[in-house]
């Protein structure tokens, strides 16, 4: 008897020489044809390229349909996949396997994310270059946005959920009034939420700021005035010490540039340590005055904080300071560039809505619908624009993209307000001359519904910076 079996190779038609799909958007859609189809059976499986082969076995793979026609609303993570059409032969069970390339795409990875009041909840407007998708935490989420009001999304690099995942991703860490969550980018997926996040459950929930770190490998929250930080891939912690009654105001410099409300002193935290300020720095601390407003732009060209006091007789103290790690621990000094005393009368003593500039020390405040400038040299009022009437500005940063370093050039380069009037918001994108002045526009850049509090730009594998 002859042991060289020969068995019939099977006939396909119908499928594409490769595959490009989006991510939560795209169904993926095959019908191929395959004579004498009544002798098989058909199941479709992936495996994502980024799996390491090893001797040429191919990995386990998932299974997608147990058909012939292929209708698979495509979850995948963006990646490199191969597709994988295994037709069986019911009387032999051998199986023939057509391969095919398929790239997963997604178009969470360019434009801009306007987090906002979603009908009292937490969610983000994403405005793509060619659309836009509403309400993108419930969209992804089965249509669960967060709970409670928005406060602050930051853009998180490099995140993992295990201390040993090589499975690193973008995400937004995002707080509300109620609740906090970190949603992966890619794929718009909540990968963790407050009640999983913390080595111990804080007694008290009540995020009030969280921080990206210059270091990518961790994160720092503020919950109920108490600072936790997080090594990315674990949860997060508790400070050293719980003696400090933390302000929900702070910022990203070299180390975090904190306020402790009890004994109404600047403090520095790095990793899970607090520390104090060095002798130059004696200003700030033992103040008779609360912490107003606080912006710091670390970057290599700058290295500069700004930080704005309301002392009790009404007036305030606005400081420039260095913000570079050997200034905020005693290498280098002094700590503090310049004072400022301002008078209580000020615009910017009322001001709801603050912002800084990224390269030069102009700062920017709004009331109401009038948006002025002022600079810590003769500290002016100088109105720049009125928005129109009954618009309340709800948001202003100066966002620039990629963040501002030695031989860097920025692509983006905007000082974004959003305003909010009868339940709708709009965000203006307005450029701003080397001398601070804001060019006026003459519509907004994006329109919607809800109350816009926080703006960030993604493009490709980054992310901007809200300090």
């Amino acid at each position: 008897m002859n042991g060289n079996l020969i068995f019939p190779s099977v006939t396909t038609a119908g499928l594409d020489s490769s595959y490009n799909v989006y991510s939560m958007i795209d169904t993926l859609h095959i019908n191929p044809t395959v004579k004498n189809e009544d002798e098989y059976e058909f199941y479709w499986t992936t495996y994502s390229t980024a799996i390491n082969l090893i001797g040429g076995i191919v990995p386990k793979q998932d299974t997608i349909a147990t058909t012939k026609l292929l209708n698979f609303p495509v979850t995948l993570n963006p990646a490199e996949y191969i597709l994988m059409f295994n037709v069986k032969n019911r009387q032999t069970g051998v199986v023939d396997i057509i391969k095919r390339p398929l790239n997963v795409s997604s178009l969470n990875m360019n434009g801009w994310y306007l987090l906002k009041d979603n009908a009292g909840k937490t969610d983000f407007d994403y405005i793509y270059p060619n659309g836009r998708i509403n309400n993108w935490i419930a969209t992804y989420n089965n249509g669960k946005s967060l709970e409670g009001l928005p406060i602050k999304a930051v853009f998180s690099p490099s995140f993992k959920t295990g201390i040993t995942s090589t499975d690193l991703f973008n995400a937004f860490a995002v707080i509300s009034d109620q609740d906090a969550a970190i949603y992966r980018i890619d794929n718009g997926k909540k990968v963790m939420g407050f009640d999983s996040m913390f080595f111990t459950m804080p007694s008290v929930k009540k995020p009030q700021n969280i921080f990206q770190p210059k270091s990518n490998t961790e994160l720092v929250v503020i919950n109920n005035n108490q600072a936790y930080d997080m090594v990315k891939g674990s949860l997060f912690g508790i400070m050293g010490t719980n003696s400090y009654k933390v302000s929900a105001i702070g910022t990203v410099g070299a180390a975090l540039l904190l306020f402790d409300e009890n004994m109404h002193s600047i403090i520095c935290q790095s990793g899970y340590n607090y520390s104090t300020l060095p002798s130059s720095g004696t200003l700030l601390k033992n103040m008779n005055a609360n912490l107003k407003w606080i912006t710091c732009y670390p970057d290599a060209t700058r290295q500069a904080a700004y930080a704005l006091f309301k002392q009790t007789d009404g007036t305030g103290l606005l400081f420039k300071l260095n913000s570079g790690y050997g200034y905020l621990f005693g290498y280098q000094s002094p700590i503090i560039n310049t004072i400022d005393t301002i008078p209580a009368n000020h615009g910017i003593m009322t001001a709801e809505v603050i912002a800084g500039n990224h390269d030069a020390d102009y700062i920017y405040y709004a009331k109401g619908n009038h948006i002025f400038q002022t600079n810590i040299a003769s500290i002016p009022e100088n109105l720049q624009l009125s928005l129109p009437e009954g618009e309340q500005v709800t948001c202003m940063q100066h966002i620039k993209y990629p963040e501002p370093d030695t031989n860097v050039s920025s692509t983006t380069d905007y000082l974004a307000v959003a305003s909010y009037a009868n339940g709708h918001y709009k965000v203006w994108l307005y450029t701003i001359s080397t001398t601070g002045t804001i060019r006026s526009l003459a519509k907004p850049n994006f329109e919607g519904e809800g109350k816009v509090v926080c703006i960030n730009y993604v493009q490709g594998t980054s992310g901007s910076r809200v300090y």
